[in-house]
C-alpha cells in the first residue's frame, strides 16, 4: 500500500490468528450494512427513508453535527438513577390499603385485597348470616311483645271497669320506674317510693273520684317529697325533688285514659284514641324517612323533620275520616273527629319531644328495656302523655264525656 492509498493490484489481506499463515484463498468481502440508528419523536418501518441516518465509516454522521448540548436531550442521561430507584421501591415494604369502590345500588362500600382474591368470602358470608339471624330474633322479640302488651290491653278493655283501670296503673308504675331507675344511672337520687305510690293512686283517684282526683292526689305526693327532703336534710335535695315530682306529673297524666273509658261507649273512645295516636306516629316516622329535609328541633330530636310532622297529622285525619264512617264512631262524627285528630297531630309529636330532651339532657338513648326489641314503656307511652288528656278535654268538650 503506498501513501496515496490502497493499491489495486496489492490484494493481501492480514491474516487471522485461526488461519494459516500465507493463506491466500480469497474471501468475498461482505457486504457493509449500514447502522440503523432511530431517531426520537419518528416512526418508520423501513431502511431506505430519510428518517435513518447512516453510520458510514467514512462520512460523518449526522448526529455528530448535533453537538454535545444538541444531542444531550435525546441521551439516556435523562435517566440516570432510574435502575436505583426501581430497585429501591422494590425492596421497600408496601402495606396493602382497602380500595374505596363505588357500586350502582349501594351507598358506599370499602374493598379489602382479600375481598377481592375471595380468600375471606367464607368469614363475611358466616358474619352475614348472624347479623341477619341477629335481626330476625331483634324483630321476633319486637313482634312478641308487642302482641303481648297489645293482648293485655286488648283484653282489659274489653272487660272494662277495674281491669282497665289496673293496666293502666300498671303501665305508669312500671314506666316510672325505669325513669327513676336511668335518672339514678346519672346521679340523681330520686323518692321512688313516693312518685310510685303517688303515680298509683292518681290512677285510683281517676276510676273513683274523677279528674280532679288526679290533680289532687298529684299535688298530696309532691308534698310529701318535699316535706321528706326537709326533715332528711340530703345531698342536692333541690335536684332530686324536681325529679322525682316531675315524673310522678308527667307519667301520671296517663290516667285520664282510665276517664276517657269511663264514657258511654268505652272501647269505641279508647281505641279511637289509641288508632289516632299510634297512625300520627307511624306516618310521622314514615314521611319523615322517605321525604324529611328540614329539621323540626334539632337541638332535641335530630331525627324529627318538619315534612314528618305534617305525615303524622295528615295520617291522624285521615284515619279519623275513616273510622268516623263505622257505626261504633258514628256519634262522634266526622267533624269532630278531624278536630279531635288535629289536636293529636300537634299535641302528640310535642309529648315525644319532651322526652327526647329529658334523654338528651341526661344522655341516653332508651329508658329502659322492659319491652323487648322496643326499648322502655316510657319510650312507647311518651305520645300518649299529652294526647291523651287532650283527647279527654276535647271529647268532653263535645259533651261526648
Amino acid at each position: 500500500m503506498d501513501e496515496n492509498g490502497p493499491n489495486d493490484g496489492d490484494d493481501k489481506r492480514f491474516g487471522r490468528p485461526w488461519e494459516e499463515e500465507g493463506s491466500t484463498e480469497s474471501e468475498e468481502e461482505p457486504e457493509r450494512q449500514a447502522d440503523v440508528v432511530r431517531l426520537p419523536g419518528i416512526e418508520v418501518d423501513d431502511g431506505e427513508d430519510d428518517d435513518f441516518a447512516l453510520a458510514d465509516d467514512g462520512e460523518p454522521h449526522e448526529l455528530d453535527e448535533l453537538g454535545s448540548l444538541g444531542y444531550a436531550p435525546y441521551s439516556t442521561q435523562e435517566y440516570e438513577g432510574l435502575a436505583e430507584d426501581v430497585a429501591r421501591a422494590a425492596s421497600e415494604e408496601w402495606e396493602q390499603q382497602a380500595v374505596s369502590a363505588s357500586v350502582a345500588g349501594v351507598d358506599s362500600g370499602m374493598v379489602g385485597f382479600d375481598d377481592v382474591a375471595g380468600t375471606s368470602s367464607r368469614v363475611k358470608m358466616e358474619d352475614h348470616e348472624v347479623t341477619s339471624q341477629a335481626a330476625a330474633s331483634d324483630f321476633t322479640l319486637r313482634v312478641a311483645s308487642g302482641l303481648v302488651v297489645f293482648g293485655l290491653f286488648l283484653g282489659s278493655l274489653l272487660l272494662g271497669g277495674s281491669w282497665f283501670a289496673s293496666f293502666v296503673i300498671l303501665v305508669m308504675v312500671v314506666a316510672l320506674g325505669e325513669f327513676y331507675a336511668t335518672l339514678r344511672t346519672v346521679g340523681y337520687r330520686p323518692v321512688a317510693l313516693f312518685g310510685l305510690v303517688g303515680v298509683a293512686l292518681m290512677g285510683v283517684g281517676a276510676a273513683r273520684s274523677g279528674p280532679l282526683a288526679i290533680g289532687g292526689w298529684a299535688a298530696l305526693a309532691s308534698v310529701a317529697v318535699i316535706l321528706f327532703y326537709s326533715l332528711a336534710p340530703r345531698r342536692h335535695a333541690l335536684e332530686n325533688t324536681a325529679a322525682t315530682v316531675m315524673g310522678m306529673a308527667w307519667v301520671g297524666l296517663l290516667a285520664f285514659a282510665i276517664l276517657i273509658s269511663q264514657g258511654s261507649q268505652p272501647v269505641a273512645y279508647i281505641l279511637f284514641a289509641v288508632l289516632l295516636i299510634a297512625f300520627n306516629d307511624m306516618g310521622g316516622y314514615f314521611v319523615g324517612r322517605s321525604f324529611g329535609r328540614r329539621k323540626l328541633a334539632v337541638d332535641v330530636s335530630p331525627n324529627k323533620t318538619v315534612e314528618g310532622f305534617f305525615g303524622g297529622l295528615i295520617a291522624s285525619m285521615v284515619v279519623a275520616s275513616i273510622l268516623t264512617t263505622f257505626p261504633a264512631w258514628e256519634v262522634i262524627g266526622i267533624t269532630r273527629g278531624l278536630i279531635v285528630a288535629a289536636i293529636v297531630g300537634v299535641v302528640a309529636p310535642v309529648g315525644d319531644l319532651i322526652e327526647s330532651s329529658i334523654k338528651r339532657s341526661i344522655g341516653v338513648k332508651d329508658m329502659g328495656s322492659v319491652l323487648p326489641g322496643h326499648g322502655g314503656m316510657l319510650d312507647r307511652i311518651d305520645s300518649f302523655l299529652l294526647a291523651v288528656p287532650a283527647i279527654f278535654f276535647a271529647l268532653r268538650g263535645f259533651g261526648l264525656l
